[in-house]
């Protein structure tokens, strides 16, 4: 009997546990009556969320007319929100970020630039409420917080934890779509891409692929070249994907108006061409390696080397300054290969590297014509077109005149 008992004392106690669990939580003292300014650094969570809430709602005029005064006033309160651990304070955090974002004025935005960016990148954009932390970065990168939000940015991508490496992705390549290349400099990030398109992690993987597109809008297809060691499909793929529609968004601000302003195309850097074909170890001479190849006894290899100058070329902007003669003589020798493709791929590379150089192809030029004239004989389609396409390289990029 008494172990019936003991038994019922406990299920009534355990009931009464439940009961009390499912109760709401006993309300924080009243601190409503008290400036704004104390409940934003409240000890209750519950009353710092509404103070934030309230603070998002004053600066994006819902409680009056929002002016530049009175988001530089809280500013320095911005970087203690973000920093806020509890995670029911979060929300509401980046929502006051936010508004703050949209009126407050460059001045102000400097002194807390570097800690907003450091926040929202590690601490908001890998979790829950990624859109608005995304967002608030873009909307501090236009407020003249672009510095820090791209050391932020490259920090996030460099990162070992995979949702903070894809949500620094995710964010770079919006940062392009809705700001620009004049705004955000993609390339550090882009030198990391062929790593990162080939992650272990799905999401990082993902994002990379969608900062490909980005890029293609400010690049073109020259972003390819950039991608070495990517596999062959992997590139197939991203090169058959469609681009990611552009966002015109408002650059500049001139009072209460704003102008859409186009940006002017990603810069490339230029290639180092002799850097990049293959040299034998330990030797001292550029490119030994690549011009060895093209003395192979097969074909086969003897074009691989050819089509490997036209793909280093293609979609590039500049050469950086170099004897690039070294690489033309070998290429020469090629016109005269048995086979004609051979024949034409060293032409076509040939038309890629004279359209880079332009008039500082001059003197290689007027040695390379008449072998092109040559070859422009040549009853083969594909030689005589490849001559056609170098010869209108050398026109149109001043390498020869007409007297010449």
């Amino acid at each position: 009997m008494a172990t019936s008992d003991s038994a019922a004392a406990l299920a009534d106690r355990a009931l009464a546990d439940l009961c009390e669990d499912e109760q709401p939580p006993a309300p924080a003292d009243d601190q409503s009556g008290k400036p704004l300014g104390d409940r934003l650094v409240a000890t209750a969570p519950a009353v710092r969320k509404a103070a934030y809430l309230e603070l998002a709602a004053i600066l994006g005029g819902e409680s009056g007319p929002p002016d530049a005064a009175a988001a530089a006033e809280h500013a320095d309160h911005i970087p203690r929100l973000l920093a806020d651990r509890a995670p029911i304070c979060h929300e509401g955090a980046l929502d006051a970020t936010i508004a703050w974002l949209e009126y407050v004025s460059p001045e102000a935005v400097v002194g807390v630039a570097g800690a907003v960016a450091k926040a929202l990148m590690e601490k908001h954009a890998p979790g829950k409420y990624q859109p608005k932390a995304i967002a608030a970065l873009l909307s501090l990168l236009r407020r003249g917080g672009a510095e820090p939000v791209q050391s932020a940015l490259e920090a996030g991508v460099r990162s070992k934890a995979p949702k903070t490496c894809a949500a620094a992705l995710k964010a770079s390549a919006e940062a392009l779509l809705e700001c620009g290349a004049a705004a955000f400099d993609a390339g550090p990030v882009v030198k990391q891409l062929p790593t990162l398109l080939q992650h272990r992690d799905k999401s990082v993987r993902d994002a990379a692929a969608a900062l490909v597109g980005a890029v293609r809008h400010w690049l073109g297809d020259g972003i390819f070249s950039q991608l070495k060691g990517v596999p062959v499909d992997r590139l197939t793929a991203l090169r058959e994907a469609p681009l990611p529609p552009t966002k015109k968004h408002l650059l500049q601000r001139q009072g209460s108006s704003a102008a859409v302003v186009a940006p002017p195309p990603m810069a490339m850097p230029p290639l180092d061409l002799l850097a990049k074909l293959p040299r034998s170890k330990g030797s001292k001479e550029p490119a030994d390696a690549w011009e060895t190849q093209t003395l192979s006894d097969k074909w086969s290899e003897r074009k691989a080397a050819a089509d490997l100058v036209a793909s280093l070329l293609e979609g590039q902007s500049s050469l950086k300054p170099a004897d690039h003669g070294l690489v033309l003589r070998p290429l020469k020798r090629l016109y005269q290969d048995a086979n004609v493709n051979v024949a034409a791929s060293a032409i076509k590379a040939t038309g890629l590297l004279a359209g880079l150089l332009g008039s500082d192809f001059s003197a290689l030029a007027r040695r390379t014509a008449p072998a092109l004239l040559e070859k422009g004989a040549d009853k083969k389609a594909v030689v005589a077109e490849a001559v056609r396409g170098c010869l209108a390289a050398l026109s149109t990029g001043s390498c020869l005149t007409l007297a010449e």
